[in-house]
């Protein structure tokens, strides 16, 4: 009996190191205008460095995106699109746990 008290104990402190070791995603946010200053509505995508999508979302008004807590950390390329072509350049951010990065884009 007491064998299995301990494995059980062994096994909830293995599982509260663990959640407390994951680390909390982050968030991208920003704002998308045009060169002129102008604010630009569009779809706003993030990728990871390999080139897969993480997160989509869309500028509201006044040209702001928000990808909510949701971004683990690590290194990201953030790009503004209309329909499938991107709009101006490449924005590489890293998101730290529990931040928030901001990344502008003009287009």
């Amino acid at each position: 009996m007491k064998i299995k008290y301990g494995l059980l104990l062994i096994v909830l402190i293995t599982v509260a190191l663990l959640a407390a070791c994951e680390q909390a995603p982050g968030e991208i946010t920003g704002k998308v205008t045009y060169a002129d200053g102008r604010d630009a509505a569009v779809m706003v995508k993030i990728f990871d460095t390999s080139g897969g999508l993480v997160h989509t979302t869309s500028t509201s008004t006044g040209g702001v995106y928000y990808s909510g807590r949701r971004i683990p950390p690590g290194t990201y390329i953030v790009r503004a699109f209309r329909g499938d072509e991107q709009l101006g350049e490449d924005h590489e951010v890293t998101v730290d746990p529990d931040a928030s990065v901001v990344c502008n884009i003009v287009i």
